[in-house]
């Protein structure tokens, strides 16, 4: 996880949001007097559908398209490349399905690209967990406030040759149990990577142009993992 800068919000957001939250309103008012009377299950289920349907506008195009854009293509969470092998999710930071965040559903700054894995009910899914003082225990990549760095150690063990992440504190290892950044496939392919990067270095250390292009190459954002090239790769380039 790298620290990812919010672009502007979509068109479609901008032009459609306002409408759309007015919507979901409506709906949840509907669903709420139809709870009133249980007997009612058609005219409940009818509200819940339109209620979903209300919601679910926030799968617009424009705004996958900006979220693959701002994230470089990469989850939010766990740094995965994500178009070249599976759609990924719009991921909503705080849950649209909790009533409470109903209304950061078309919420620009709720909204972050997260892979199929780690958005899945198994791992982030519909988890808001906060500390005692009601702060949040994940991490938001685009808030400008919290560096990743902080509550995350990216470390890579070379005897064991595995590029494992583990939490610093409290937030940081909520963050490493919910959406399990160190799952078996996971931590085998970005070990795999990692390790490739380090036998790159001590070839770029006798000054070959290539692998030097290379390893800066990791470095940049939209690179995969590349938290753990800028600690364990980027301060060593010749």
């Amino acid at each position: 996880m790298i620290p990812v800068t919010r672009i502007p919000e979509p068109k479609a957001i901008t032009r459609n949001g306002v409408r759309w939250l007015r919507k979901v309103k409506e709906t949840r008012d509907s669903l709420n007097n139809a709870l009133a009377d249980p007997s009612k299950k058609n005219e409940i289920n009818k509200a819940r559908n339109k209620l979903k349907q209300a919601i679910e506008k926030y799968r617009h195009d424009d705004i996958k398209k900006a979220l693959v854009k701002m994230f470089l293509g990469k989850c939010a969470y766990c740094e995965s490349r994500i178009p070249h092998i599976t759609y990924g999710a719009i991921e909503h930071f705080r849950p649209k399905s909790d009533p409470a965040f109903e209304h950061l559903a078309f919420e620009w700054t709720n909204l972050l690209l997260s892979c199929d894995i780690c958005n899945d009910a198994g791992h982030k899914g519909t988890k808001f967990p906060v500390d005692s003082s009601g702060n949040p225990l994940f991490i938001d990549p685009t808030d400008g406030v919290i560096n990743p760095n902080t509550h995350l150690d990216f470390s890579w063990d070379e005897v064991a040759e595995l590029a494992s992440i583990y939490g610093r504190d409290a937030k940081g290892q909520e963050v490493e149990r919910v959406f399990e950044l160190n799952r078996k496939e996971l931590l085998k392919i970005r070990s795999q990577h990692i390790k490739l990067l380090i036998v790159l270095l001590e070839l770029a250390k006798t000054g070959h142009p290539g692998a030097i292009a290379l390893l800066k190459e990791s470095c940049e954002p939209g690179a995969e993992y590349s938290a753990f090239a800028l600690i364990h790769i980027c301060p060593h380039l010749p």
